[in-house]
């Protein structure tokens, strides 16, 4: 968008190289025990050398080498608040021109909560390009993965643990076996270490060993998703609900846990059905969703049109172009 951006991260990895490619310059700084001070001292340089308008920081520790940052250069900050966080450090951050950014009006209101005063917060949503990748093959997908093609798909893509409720989810699946014999449940994402054997235990006490596939990480997000009849995600807590918008995004409709910031992601009856963290909740929305095909696909029309109004990278960085403006001006 014609802005200079350099980035610091704290090690190499995916991200360093994403940004390279891209042709962002980019530097790998240690931020912890005595690397805080090290890059604190190179940030400092870097604010001088090239005339930094703002600094954008993301999660708590960088915040506090924001906080001193801003205090050494007079630099504004702005701080991205990803997850529910009560440390002292975005207290202290609202200041002069400093912004802070939610990623949901629910995270915001935890901030204001938490003694962030309004005038210091915005909201600007994650955004996905999964509405930009071409429509992929249902079939292929599901014969790499042994699923036959005229089964049912019930998706869900997220770490595979406690908190993003796949074990209420298997449930659920366990109690619709009768009603619908041709559903199979299919889990995309990392098995949390130690989880694997209370997942085994809920497939196992549901009956749906041939019934279910757990793929571990996976690469090919869209085209899995493109091969799920409808997506889930039955979390405990979501400050915002990434799998959900890059469902929507391909069209598919969501069940959803009523939880944190996802009612303003799923639109009930519009983009997906909310429910409360309960088997049989999820289990009647998934029946429902699977036996009416006509508002299945309707709902996944709808959540496309949703995300390319509302959660595209486009919306998500002039959002953030505008919070630098107010920060700078």
């Amino acid at each position: 968008m014609g802005h200079y951006v350099q980035v610091v991260t704290p090690a190499p990895g995916w991200l360093p190289t994403i940004l390279s490619d891209a042709g962002i310059p980019v530097h790998n700084s240690h931020m912890k025990g005595t690397g805080w001070w090290r890059t604190m001292g190179y940030l400092v340089r870097q604010v001088r050398k090239n005339k930094i308008d703002v600094v954008h920081t993301h999660l708590t520790r960088s915040a506090y080498i924001g906080h001193a940052l801003g205090l050494v250069t007079k630099t504004p900050i702005v701080t991205s608040v990803h997850i529910a966080n009560n440390d002292q450090i975005y207290r202290r951050l609202a200041r002069r021109t400093n912004r802070l950014v939610a990623v949901s009006n629910f995270v915001a209101g935890m901030l204001h909560g938490n003694g962030v005063p309004e005038r210091f917060i915005d909201t600007v949503y994650n955004g996905t390009d999964f509405v930009d990748i071409a429509p992929s093959s249902r079939r292929d997908a599901l014969n790499e993965l042994g699923i036959e093609d005229s089964k049912q798909v019930v998706g869900v893509v997220a770490r595979v643990c406690r908190d993003k409720g796949q074990v209420e989810l298997i449930q659920a699946m366990g109690s619709l076996k009768s009603e619908h014999p041709d559903a199979h449940l299919l889990l995309v994402g990392l098995v949390e270490e130690g989880f694997k054997t209370e997942i085994d235990q809920a497939v196992s006490d549901a009956g749906l060993s041939d019934r279910i596939t757990i793929t571990g990480v996976r690469h090919d997000i869209p085209r899995l998703i493109d091969s799920f009849t409808l997506s889930t995600l039955p979390s405990y807590m979501e400050t915002f609900g990434v799998a959900a918008i890059e469902s929507m995004a391909r069209g598919k409709a969501v069940v959803a846990t009523r939880v944190g910031a996802l009612p303003e992601v799923v639109r009930h009856q519009q983009t997906g059905l909310l429910v409360d963290l309960r088997p049989d909740a999820i289990a009647e929305a998934v029946s429902f969703l699977l036996a009416n095909e006509n508002i299945r696909e309707e709902m996944g029309r709808m959540g496309r049109r949703v995300v390319e109004q509302k959660f595209t990278l486009g919306e998500m960085a002039n959002r953030f172009e505008a919070v630098y403006r107010k920060a700078v001006h």
